[in-house]
């Protein structure tokens, strides 16, 4: 039942991302009556690499959307002020509530990584380089590990505000983790923002091994935090 909950407050927004990504996928078939195709003397890399950081952002914007504390449900389909009136509900179920949030943040993560294999398919489906079905593997493995400290940062932050600031706070800390990775040389190498990219790391590179372990670890320390939070908090 606690699945099958946590699927009633999360489907509308997972469709909602993947009828946006399956807009997206159209759009080539549209593409010269809406002069989207890269102009006359403009590469068509350019218009590559314009879809894959639309690709990432998508990652991102995934992550944080479909984030949640398994307790302080969600409404669905937007960020607004308060607690939704199910969560009364939530909190007199017959379970702990670690269990309520890693059944809540474990389908969240499984929504969040159908979504970015999607994307990411659809990213290199339109490179122009060939790709390996061993490249595509290893890069959907490495955008997902790199995507999940986004998704657990929404999801501690959801343990501790409704869901409006947890939703604009995860995107804040995401433009100054991103700013801070732009400016200091030894978080860059460790960024989860450059492990799920193209650019910094091309696919036929060898595996960035540095950010992904580093978004492994950042993973665990923030979910753990997220079950230290709501073990604790009053309701």
């Amino acid at each position: 039942m606690l699945w099958f909950k946590a699927w009633l407050e999360t489907r509308w927004r997972f469709c909602f991302i993947a009828a946006s990504i399956l807009f997206a996928w159209a759009t080539p078939l549209w593409a010269p009556l809406f002069h989207l195709r890269a102009p006359a003397g403009v590469p068509e890399s350019r218009l590559w690499l314009a879809v894959h950081v639309a690709s990432v952002l998508l990652y991102i914007f995934a992550a944080i959307f479909l984030a949640g504390s398994g307790i302080n449900s969600q409404t669905t389909y937007a960020a607004t002020s308060g607690f939704h009136p199910s969560m009364l509900f939530t909190l007199s179920l017959p379970v702990t509530r670690r269990r309520l949030l890693l059944v809540r943040a474990g389908l969240g993560a499984l929504q969040t990584s159908v979504l970015v294999i999607v994307m990411a398919a659809y990213t290199l489906f339109d490179r122009p380089e060939a790709t390996t079905a061993a490249q595509l593997l290893t890069y959907l493995a490495r955008a997902i590990v790199c995507t999940m400290p986004v998704y657990a940062l929404s999801t501690m932050l959801a343990c501790l505000f409704d869901e409006m600031w947890q939703f604009y706070g995860a995107f804040m800390c995401c433009v100054a983790a991103f700013v801070l990775q732009s400016r200091i040389p030894g978080l860059s190498s460790l960024s989860p923002f450059r492990g799920m990219s193209l650019i910094s790391y091309p696919i036929a590179g060898p595996i960035p091994w540095a950010p992904v372990i580093f978004s492994l670890a950042l993973t665990a320390v923030l979910m753990y935090a997220s079950t230290l939070i709501v073990q604790r908090k009053q309701y």
